[in-house]
């Protein structure tokens, strides 16, 4: 799961290859779905390989019973990578399936670094051979039909002007994939009509849609932007001009792009500094039948620079594979050529434009747990208890869908900060969300809805909801009961605290929840002993009818 960087340092090795082919199954799993698992039989699997992840990446093995044998996040060095295999293989000798229970083996690097094991869970899981019917698979994300699937590849080229042939760097070759929305379609459609045979300028939704996945190098070093550093399109300026001709409708497409990104100043302490030029020429044509793009070519062509390395890392002499969460440094200045493709998606792809991808519940818990309880909306049982009509239901999933994919992107950047910058991070992430989250819900919900969400909420957050300004000024607080509350909170925290790193270190969260729940329902009972009788009496009016989510 460390995509290219596995791929171009531990399987392209031939040995490698030749081993993972003869002796296991190799998978290729999505790692949002590893850090945050869907529901059925699949989520179930997911879960029980996420329970002993070592970080939000890295490369595990399981036997039959989806039970995990090992991860490993680095290697000591070249010849350590056939040695794991050995030792995954003498593992799955001895469990090689659900009948003897098997601890979860973690290496930081193999075999010298080892993490502690995770003991198994004992529960089974249930593997399945495919989706059941009329379930998409949770790692696609249905699209609307019309949808144009572009594809991207692109080269460093050699001082004699031709690709160069290790294909296996980054830095030298690069495969991506995006999507062309209906509207962008109907939009360059219409722009075609009204423009009749004159040129004219494309859109600049779609022309940065181009060149944003034109770029060598790993995912982090984007020019455009996130989830690169600081990125900008210095320039991005592209032509159209109909075609004459019979047969279908043609456009020709010229175009100049200048995009340039750089680190900001070591990425948040991890030392990562990188500057990233890319300059191209562009060509091409698009075919359209009435509003729709039927096919897209386009050809790029220029220069690429980029540099990449790290201030606390020499790597002089030392194996990728001893580094693989940290790449390879790079120093590359060269002519590069890319090529895009595109097309409609197929059938199977494709899904209604109002039909957002199934959140399963657990997800929807964890997004309340990490964002907090505004987020409690977007649970199925809340969304009954409001009375929400079909079309709220949909604005609802497809705003959903929405922060889960942004949350999940926010989260993945945020594993690679120092702890103390993290907490800061996701403060100002969690402002921004509950800001976008209060807007969205004041165009959505009803006014009667959105009281009876705010009752939900300050019963989900119990007496801990006192220190809202808009609660303790509901209770007329005094200073003292403010200062009581806020020392009954640190002190709880205090307790908490070691349960949370507890939880970091052994890779069990769920272990530890129950755990500092019971700390919390304790201190929610000497918080409302702050409270004088009638402040207690308007609480209870505050919170509403009782309801129970069923957690």
């Amino acid at each position: 799961m460390f995509a290219g960087a596995a791929r171009e340092a531990v399987f392209s090795r031939p040995e490698v290859i030749r081993r993972v082919n003869a002796d296991f199954i190799p998978v290729a799993l999505k790692a949002g779905l590893v850090n945050n698992p869907p529901g059925g039989p699949e989520g179930q699997l997911y879960r029980e390989i996420s329970r002993s992840k070592p970080a939000p990446q890295g490369i595990c093995v399981v036997n039959s019973a989806g039970k995990v044998l090992d991860w490993v996040l680095m290697f000591d060095e070249d010849r350590s990578i056939p040695a794991f295999l050995d030792h995954c293989l003498k593992r799955f000798a001895k469990y090689p399936d659900a009948r003897q229970r098997v601890a979860a083996e973690r290496y930081l690097k193999f075999p010298s670094d080892k993490l502690a094991d995770i003991e198994d869970s004992g529960k089974a899981i249930l593997i399945v051979e495919r989706h059941p019917p009329g379930k998409r698979c949770p790692a696609t994300m249905p699209l609307p039909q019309g949808t144009v699937v572009a594809r991207v590849f692109g080269q460093a080229l050699g001082k004699d002007g031709k690709p160069v042939a290790d294909t296996r760097r980054q830095e030298h070759y690069v495969e991506d994939r995006f999507h062309v929305s209906v509207e962008a379609q109907e939009a360059l459609a219409k722009a075609v009509a009204d423009s009749g045979t004159k040129r004219f300028r494309v859109a600049d939704e779609l022309a940065r849609l181009l060149v944003s996945h034109a770029y060598l190098g790993q995912l982090d070093v984007n020019p455009v932007g996130p989830p690169g550093g600081k990125g900008q399109l210095k320039r991005c300026e592209f032509w159209a001009q109909q075609v004459k001709g019979d047969g279908p409708l043609r456009v020709r497409i010229e175009g100049k792009s200048e995009a340039a990104g750089a680190s900001r100043d070591g990425e948040g302490g991890d030392g990562r500094l990188w500057q990233h030029e890319v300059k191209l020429a562009w060509e091409g044509l698009i075919e359209l039948r009435e509003s729709r793009v039927r096919r897209l070519l386009l050809v790029a062509r220029g220069s690429e620079k980029l540099r990449w390395g790290n201030q606390f890392n020499d790597w002089k002499g030392e194996s990728d594979a001893a580094h693989l969460p940290g790449g390879h440094p790079i120093d590359l200045a060269c002519s590069v050529r890319y090529g895009i493709l595109g097309e409609p998606i197929s059938a199977d792809e494709a899904g209604p434009a109002d039909d957002p991808a199934e959140v399963p519940e657990e997800a929807r818990r964890q997004l309340t747990e990490a964002l907090g309880v505004p987020f409690l909306v977007f649970r199925e049982k809340v969304q009954e208890e409001l009375g929400l009509s079909d079309n709220q239901k949909g604005k609802m999933a497809r705003h959903l869908q929405g922060t889960v994919q942004e949350t999940m992107q926010f989260f993945q950047k945020l594993e690679r900060l120092k702890p103390e910058e993290r907490e800061k991070e996701l403060h100002a992430y969690r402002r921004k969300a509950h800001e976008k989250l209060s807007a969205f819900l004041k165009d959505t919900l009803k006014q009667g809805q959105l009281d009876r969400l705010r009752q939900l909420e300050l019963q989900q957050d119990g007496t801990f909801a006192l220190g809202r300004p808009d609660v303790g000024a509901a209770l007329k607080l005094t200073d003292e009961q403010r200062k009581r509350f806020m020392a009954a909170v640190q002190e709880m925290h205090k307790k908490i605290e070691p349960l949370i790193k507890e939880a970091q270190t052994k890779g069990s969260p769920e272990e530890i929840r129950p755990r500092a729940l019971k700390f919390r329902k304790e201190y929610a009972g000497k918080i409302e002993a702050i409270l004088t009788e009638a402040q207690k009496k308007r609480w209870r009016e505050l919170l509403g009818k009782p309801f129970d989510l069923g957690d």
